[in-house]
């Protein structure tokens, strides 16, 4: 079995209770090892559990764990919320993938390991790996206070390699920014971050207006009524990093998405694409952003390390500056990336901002092929969905998950296809009888290869029972 990891259906706007739920977790999660580790210690129980079933209080459905030849996991979940709790539980109850499958505690000069899964869910939403010690714990909740305010929005965002040399970030902070925080992580003990403000001053544990926490592997600085112009975030060390820059302020992406034109006639317009966008195709994005406090915007495309590639043609389609609304048609870069604005604000300063999730063009297209939305308590349903192949040759594992335990039998579990050649996967759908009407169910269907170039989308529909189906008994 391969051991990619099959890409989940992008988010669309920033969700603070997301975002409150991912920190938390990271928090949580050095507490949980704690735990973990003293039980081992007492019992000294040779393996964690690797097969059978788990009771986790805290997700709303059932989570799947496959593990490959390398005991690498592949996490199928319902939700995103589902998917970082169940992460970090992994990875606290011991089932990482580590050598003899032992759990481990981080000891004083160690940044990990962690699991590729927590990484990855990372880096695709623009959240921040935490290597956290036992005794961190209450530090790092400084993070999930500053993440929680309202209106906070992502100033920069990058990961990178470090190889000894210092790197230079520089990081505009506008006029309308009422609190900044600065989050750097790293993998490897002794890498740092310094922090100088636009006037040249080092920001130290004494600085006024500053907030900063140490930490064993990374840094935290939130600085209230930052000044404005360029801070500069030198990076020195060795191994991998994250950087993050979050703003409170009344400039920020409200949403973002790539669409298509569709609707039935006399009912046209642009609509949400499924997944990630397709390589080789037009692209159109549309984005809202609240701007009542910017004069003027471009966007742009950027790398996973923050720097940019290209400038965007977005044209406005609304006038209302507390809700500005933009399309516009793109070329897709062959790596992944983010989107970002700048402009000058309402003061005549320049401002910088990052919509938080990752987005990757993909050579796999899965599409709904549907003639109904609503399924009937006590019956069954069969939904079929077009997997699509781009390019090369290649297999794909499929995998369905849905919150209400809906779905049933899925046929065929895996697809050989060509080039530009397309498969249809069906999907029984079972409402079990007494279902009360207008409950809803979302069915999420991920094609991930597993042989020939790696690829991943997903598609997701949303189905309700019935009002009618109210009182049926099963046939």
């Amino acid at each position: 079995m391969s051991s990619t990891t099959a890409s989940l259906p992008e988010i669309r706007q920033r969700n603070p209770a997301l975002r409150i739920v991912y920190y938390a977790v990271c928090v949580l999660l050095v507490a949980l090892i704690a735990g973990v580790w003293w039980l081992y210690w007492i019992a000294r129980s040779p393996l964690p559990q690797l097969d059978g079933r788990v009771a986790v209080p805290g997700i709303s459905a059932k989570v799947r764990v496959v593990r490959d030849e390398h005991g690498v996991p592949t996490i199928e979940a319902a939700t995103v919320e589902d998917l970082f709790f169940s992460t970090s539980t992994l990875w606290a109850l011991g089932q990482t993938p580590l050598s003899e499958n032992q759990p481990r505690s981080f000891g004083p000069d160690a940044c990990g390991p962690a699991d590729p899964a927590y990484i990855h869910t990372a880096n695709e939403t623009g959240g921040i790996p935490m290597f956290l010690q036992r005794s961190e714990a209450a530090k790092a909740f400084h993070l999930v206070r500053e993440s929680a305010r309202k209106n906070v929005a992502t100033v920069f965002w990058a990961t990178g390699v470090l190889d000894g040399k210092t790197q230079t970030i520089e990081i505009p902070v506008d006029s309308v920014t009422k609190r900044v925080t600065f989050t750097f992580s790293v993998d490897t003990k002794g890498a740092k971050l310094t922090l100088t403000e636009p006037s040249g001053a080092t920001i130290t544990e004494g600085s006024a207006s500053a907030e900063v926490t140490e930490l064993n592997c990374g840094r935290i600085v939130t600085v209230s009524s930052p000044k404005v112009g360029n801070w500069r975030a030198e990076v020195a060390g060795a191994g991998r990093f994250w950087m993050e820059a979050e703003a409170q302020s009344d400039i920020y992406f409200v949403s973002l998405e790539f669409v298509k034109e569709g609707g039935r006639p006399g009912h046209e317009g642009l609509f949400r694409i499924q997944g990630q966008p397709v390589a080789g195709r037009p692209a159109t994005l549309q984005t809202s952003l609240s701007a009542a406090a910017a004069k003027t915007t471009e966007f742009y495309l950027v790398t996973e390390r923050g720097e940019t590639t290209q400038k965007l043609l977005m044209r406005a389609v609304s006038s209302d500056r507390e809700m500005l609304e933009f399309v516009g048609s793109l070329e897709l870069p062959k790596v992944p990336f983010r989107v970002a604005v700048r402009g000058r604000d309402s003061n005549g300063q320049q401002y910088q901002r990052f919509f938080a999730s990752l987005f990757h063009a993909e050579s796999v297209e899965v599409s709904p092929k549907l003639d109904f939305g609503e399924l009937s308590a006590g019956s069954t349903k069969q939904a079929a969905f077009t997997v699509q192949n781009i390019g090369s040759p290649r297999t794909f594992r499929m995998a369905v998950t849905d919150a209400r335990q809906f779905v049933g039998k899925v046929e065929p579990k895996e697809l050989s296809l060509g080039a530009d050649e397309s498969g249809i996967i069906r999907v029984d759908l079972t409402v079990p009888a007494g279902t009360a009407p207008g409950v809803g169910d979302d069915v999420v269907v991920v094609a991930t290869s597993t042989a020939g170039p790696g690829t991943s989308n997903s598609s997701v529909v949303h189905f309700s029972v019935s009002p009618s189906s109210a009182g049926q008994n099963p046939p």
